[in-house]
């Protein structure tokens, strides 16, 4: 299993050596930063590529809430079941039935150990995750993280917020831009470990992937920070590591007032081989 829990870590190339393969395959870039407003980081990150096979992925982007640092608590719980339980259990179900079967595990197990300690009594955290298997993108969707698929040139929110908000935007009581700056915006209708029942968003048919498509999960502080078209262009850079590092520049030029985590997963095809590294982009402003 590759577990991964960041606390300040920028431009984490977890691209792993494995033996050469032809096919689509998935290379994982990632950033967790706390931020210059909060003063430590509930956000996590977890990844692993099932049976060694980078051609499989199980990715999830989680951001805590709680007092007494339980929000970190419960993000890097959620990391640990989802991605325990679709590593051990990859095998036994379709990838679909695997996330549902992984969130509502997550959720009692998170919830559980909140009730039995008084000091994180009433965590959770949201999470996103997705499983990328036979060239298709599974997702698996709690809160307001988000899950992006750059395709074709076009980006494509996948996850839906679980917020107050965005129910009053889908309900069409507010505009789009009422919503992404509403006073109330991460007002959380669902999330792991905070209510005794959930319905996580599971995509049933998922989405299917071609070579240059990139996938971003990542929390709200992201899209806090970064529009829509800031993220598109981001993506549209040709070096993943330094998608990442304007992603950071930018968000903290910002001001951003949350922490912030991506995860990055670039598509390929052909034969295996590591990305070189080059900065000639320009940081958007």
């Amino acid at each position: 299993m590759r577990f991964l829990f960041s606390k300040n870590n920028k431009a984490v190339n977890s691209t792993q050596s494995f033996p050469s393969s032809k096919g689509r395959f998935c290379a994982v870039y990632a950033i967790s930063e706390t931020g210059p407003v909060r003063d430590h980081n509930e956000d996590a990150f977890a990844f692993s590529f099932p049976e060694n096979n980078t051609q499989n992925l199980i990715a999830v982007v989680a951001d805590g809430m709680g007092g007494h640092n339980a929000g970190e608590v419960a993000s890097k719980m959620a990391c640990d079941l989802l991605l325990d339980y679709c590593l051990n259990s990859w095998k036994q179900h379709a990838p679909e039935i695997l996330l549902e079967k992984a969130f509502l595990e997550a959720h009692q197990k998170i919830l559980a150990a909140g009730e039995s300690n008084p000091e994180q009594n009433g965590m959770g955290t949201t999470a996103t995750s997705v499983i990328i298997h036979d060239g298709v993108c599974y997702l698996g969707h709690i809160g307001d993280s988000r899950a992006y698929l750059l395709q074709n040139g076009s980006l494509i929110q996948l996850s839906a917020d679980h917020t107050l908000v965005n129910q009053m935007f889908e309900g069409g009581e507010i505009t789009q831009k009422e919503r992404d700056h509403h006073p109330m915006k991460n007002v959380l209708l669902q999330a792991l470990g905070t209510t005794p029942t959930i319905q996580p968003q599971i995509s049933s048919e998922g989405w299917e992937i071609s070579e240059g498509d990139r996938l971003l999960l990542c929390s709200d502080g992201v899209y806090d920070a970064l529009s829509e078209e800031d993220i598109k262009d981001l993506l549209l850079m040709e070096q993943p590591e330094f998608v990442l590092e304007c992603l950071s520049s930018t968000a903290i030029s910002r001001n951003v007032s949350d922490n912030f985590s991506a995860l990055l997963i670039d598509i390929s095809s052909g034969v295996q081989s590591m990305p070189s590294v080059t900065k000639e982009q320009n940081i958007i402003s």
